[in-house]
């Protein structure tokens, strides 16, 4: 059976007022948030960004386990990064570890390091999830060229997205097919039987997929394709919008003043 396919906006249907949120100035405002989050350099600041992301997500009415499941494909990657730093900042040894040739130290301020690390990508990740999750896909990269992002790269990201699970489902056919004629792979995959094999199976995939290009290409070209993709939703920034974007700016700026100690540069 063909694999299950990720689906960006399939909660773009849902009603709150993140999803009735102009999707550029939705893109600008999360992107300065985004920005000012990855600058931060305490966990205060960090805490209160991530509490303010997750409070738009519970405001966006998004299931939490489909937002875990997905967060569930980062965390080996980050957890595998991660759990080196501790060893590769300098600072006070918690514990040592001697390998013979040379000693790891385990410091306090790598702790400090590599908490700030996770808790900037839990930050970034799920306001990426928030907007894909609340922006239908044809939308988003409408409105990615409404703010002068080349054509190309939208076009570019459509395709590849639309086409990557086709050419996926493509190979497990193969797959089965090479199954189907008991085909039994050697048990060492280096070996000459085994490259050879899966070296054809690329070969192949790379000609059907060059081959589906241009019929895609030509059915383009036969309905009138210009270098732009029509949709039909008709956007228009509203006061509410502004009003949003604006709010979302300033609790960036809120969690940098949190960042920066606090309030207590107010005090005279």
């Amino acid at each position: 059976m063909p694999q299950e396919h990720i689906h960006l906006d399939e909660f773009a249907h849902l009603k709150s007022a993140f999803h009735r949120f102009d999707p550029r100035v939705k893109l600008v405002s999360c992107l300065v948030f985004l920005v000012i989050v990855v600058s931060l350099k305490s966990t205060e600041g960090l805490i209160f960004a991530l509490s303010v992301i997750c409070l738009f997500i519970l405001g966006a009415h998004l299931p939490a386990v489909r937002i875990l499941k997905r967060l569930g494909l980062i965390i080996p990657v980050v957890f595998a990064i991660g759990i080196f730093l501790p060893f590769m900042q300098p600072g006070i040894p918690l514990f040592s570890i001697n390998l013979g040739f040379f000693t790891l130290h385990f410091t306090d301020q790598g702790v400090q390091v590599s908490i700030l690390f996770f808790l900037r990508v839990f930050c970034a990740a799920l306001l990426i999830i928030l907007v894909t999750y609340t922006t239908p896909f044809h939308i988003l990269l409408r409105s990615l060229s409404d703010l002068k992002i080349p054509k190309i790269f939208t076009h570019l990201l459509q395709f590849a997205f639309r086409y990557f699970f086709v050419l996926s489902d493509e190979a497990q056919r193969m797959q089965r097919a090479r199954r189907s004629r008991n085909f039994k792979p050697a048990k060492n995959f280096w070996s000459r039987q085994t490259l050879s094999t899966f070296g054809g199976l690329l070969g192949i995939l790379f000609i059907r997929s060059y081959e589906r290009g241009e019929r895609v290409y030509f059915a383009m070209m036969s309905r009138g394709f210009k270098g732009e993709i029509r949709v039909l939703d008709d956007l228009h920034i509203q006061g509410k919008d502004i009003a949003l974007g604006t709010a979302i700016v300033l609790l960036g700026i809120v969690s940098l003043v949190f960042d920066q100690g606090g309030f207590g540069w107010l005090q005279f």
